[in-house]
């Protein structure tokens, strides 16, 4: 009876129930398995103590979310004694929290116990230099004996950080004389970033420069000629179609003049300015020609970054007038390091590379560890140039994205410091590695362009060839890493302001009478392309012209179809990675004139394209 009645029990469920009550022995089983690590693979991984850390090896990147991992206390950091027996490498940066992946994966100067870089093994020592001179010094030391046998030298450096604008400058010149010395297979490559500079790095100025940027014209700027904010400044020049004059001896009044700082160092650049140093310069006129004579000019604004930027804050009336905010994809903080010894030495390389995008992705993410990066930077900084100026306070309020508001010695509310960290996601993206925009190679080769056709302080009359971003960059250190890529964040167009930072007009050729552009347009779109990948937060307004030439509304109507061949020419240029949102296009057809209609020249200058960038 018992058994007939237990069969006439489940005969009567429905088949919903019985596949329930089937279901469930197995689902426990499946959970205890997991639970308890039965079955490898289905349980997660749990936080992992500093100490076994393996430099982000979290599984895969599915929420784009690292665990967050301990950090040092930075009042009670002790040396390594774990990798003492490990050849020691070192790296040479400037003060410049773009280095803050390095620094605090490093746990400071010098690798501390229970770092990301004890745990990976490196035996890492930081010297800090503002110098670009001592930086070519030491890797050339170290170049030199490694070129003489000594697999590990004791002498000069292994890597140095720098601005990525400014690389095509330095690894030229740098590898002339190595090619010359030892052999082209002992030339500095690049293997990635660990940040980018994203508002700290700037011009300083008068506000009349940021309101009016023609005001520029005539200005005399202290800045290390050839580097990245030089380079910011040539940028910004370029945009709002201001010549900019490639002779520091000389004064040009109808061009932005540069004037070398002392040593080549960026916070001296911000003293000159403070200290409203006079420069005596060779005159020129108008056309650009020389006088023969001399004529004495005052120093009127700085191309530097944090903290020279904040000192001039605190001294001078004088604001941000641009920077990286509005160019953020121009200045990473590049790693370069001699080619022969990292392809020698590349497990070493990687491993260095995982610690530092490790940290870098923690900073980013996280706010304790973004803490720690900025109670480690002054003591970083302060230890080993003296300058104690800046507190960690300082550094936490003034190094996040874009900066902070500071009110300047007249009350004028101007924006200091920012800067980005760059995890191994933000390099993938810039570089192209996972496909679409090449970022780097639009900056390296703009700035490469503009070292030749500038001959800044005589540049190309010591350096007979540019090194070409093929020969550069080296990215299979980024392609082979065992680390957490994390994420790089979207750029949401809708949150531009609608100010407008630069504007400039272009020739663009069009076939007559029509859409379609031509060989010579595309030239130029080119160069516009180049602009948009560096300044990659800017809006974009497009706006065509034409002369008076037919009728009005067919002219009309004719400009705005060119501003949008423009438009889907850059978005189709750029793989499509630049989203139709960026792009705001119009036409006022043969309203608006910059030139004479009755003559052929000033009809060429009014068929245009005006290009608007809007922070």
């Amino acid at each position: 009876m018992e058994n007939s009645n237990n069969t006439s029990i489940w005969a009567g469920l429905r088949w919903p129930i019985k596949a329930i009550i089937l279901a469930l022995p197995i689902i426990t089983l499946i959970w205890a398995a997991s639970h308890f690590g039965w079955i490898p693979g289905l349980k997660s991984d749990t936080s992992k103590d500093i100490a076994k850390f393996s430099a982000g090896n979290d599984g895969i990147n599915s929420n784009m979310t690292a665990t967050e991992l301990p950090t040092l206390d930075v009042n009670d950091i002790e040396f390594s004694d774990k990798v003492s027996s490990q050849p020691e490498i070192r790296l040479m940066e400037w003060i410049w929290f773009g280095n803050a992946g390095i620094f605090s994966a490093n746990g400071g100067l010098k690798t501390a116990k229970n770092s990301l870089m004890e745990v990976n093994n490196v035996n890492l020592k930081i010297l800090v230099n503002n110098s670009v001179a001592d930086m070519k010094t030491q890797q050339l030391a170290f170049i030199k004996e490694f070129s003489e046998g000594n697999k590990n030298p004791s002498t000069g450096v292994h890597f140095v950080t720098i601005m990525g604008d400014g690389a095509p400058a330095y690894i030229s010149a740098m590898n002339e004389q190595i090619e010359k010395a030892v052999g082209k297979e002992y030339n500095l490559k690049i293997i990635g970033n660990v940040g980018f500079s994203m508002g700290e790095d700037c011009l300083f100025g008068p506000e009349r420069w940021k309101t009016n940027p023609q005001s520029l014209k005539g200005s005399v700027i202290s800045a290390v000629i050839g580097d990245g904010d030089w380079a910011l400044t040539v940028r910004y020049a370029a945009d709002n179609g201001i010549k900019v004059n490639p002779d520091p001896s000389a004064y040009d009044p109808d061009a932005i003049n540069f004037t070398a700082a002392p040593d080549d160092d960026f916070l001296k650049a911000a003293e000159d300015a403070i200290a409203h140093k006079k420069v005596d310069l060779k005159e020129k006129d108008a056309k650009g020609n020389y006088t023969g004579k001399m004529i004495t000019k005052e120093i009127e604004g700085a191309a530097t970054w944090f903290p020279g930027d904040l000192q001039m804050a605190k001294k001078m009336n004088m604001v941000r007038v641009i920077s990286t905010a509005q160019y953020p994809n121009q200045m990473p903080t590049v790693i370069v390091g001699c080619d022969k010894w990292m392809k020698e030495n590349s497990d070493l390389v990687k491993k260095f590379l995982e610690a530092s995008l490790t940290a870098s992705n923690q900073i980013k993410q996280y706010d304790n560890w973004f803490k720690f990066a900025t109670q480690l930077a002054p003591k970083v900084f302060c230890a080993s140039t003296g300058d104690c100026s800046e507190t960690a306070d300082d550094w936490y309020r003034y190094a996040k994205p874009n900066g902070a508001s500071f009110t300047n010695v007249n009350g004028v509310q101007t924006l200091i410091g920012g800067t980005q960290m760059a995890n191994l996601a933000d390099n993938q993206k810039y570089y192209g590695i996972k496909g679409g925009n090449n970022y780097y190679k639009s900056v390296y080769d703009y700035f490469s362009n503009v070292i030749e056709t500038l001959n800044p302080a005589g540049f190309m009359d010591n350096v007979q060839k540019l090194t070409t971003y093929e020969e550069a960059v080296d990215l299979s250190y980024l392609n082979n890493l065992n680390t957490f890529e994390g994420k790089t964040e979207a750029v949401n167009y809708s949150n531009n302001s609608g100010e407008v930072f630069a504007k400039k007009s272009f020739q663009i050729q069009f076939k007559t009478g029509s859409d379609e552009i031509l060989p010579e347009g595309k030239k130029l779109l080119e160069e516009l392309f180049t602009s948009l990948n560096i300044a990659e937060k800017a809006r974009v307004n497009i706006t065509g012209h034409t002369d008076n030439v037919g009728d009005a509304d067919k002219n009309l109507a004719l400009s705005l179809r060119r501003s949008k061949a423009v438009k889907s020419w850059l978005i189709q240029r750029s793989k499509n990675t630049f989203p139709s949102e960026r792009f705001s296009v119009d036409g006022l057809g043969d309203t608006s004139p910059v030139g004479d209609n009755a003559t052929s020249e000033g009809k060429a200058k009014n068929r245009r394209v005006e290009i608007s960038l809007l922070q």
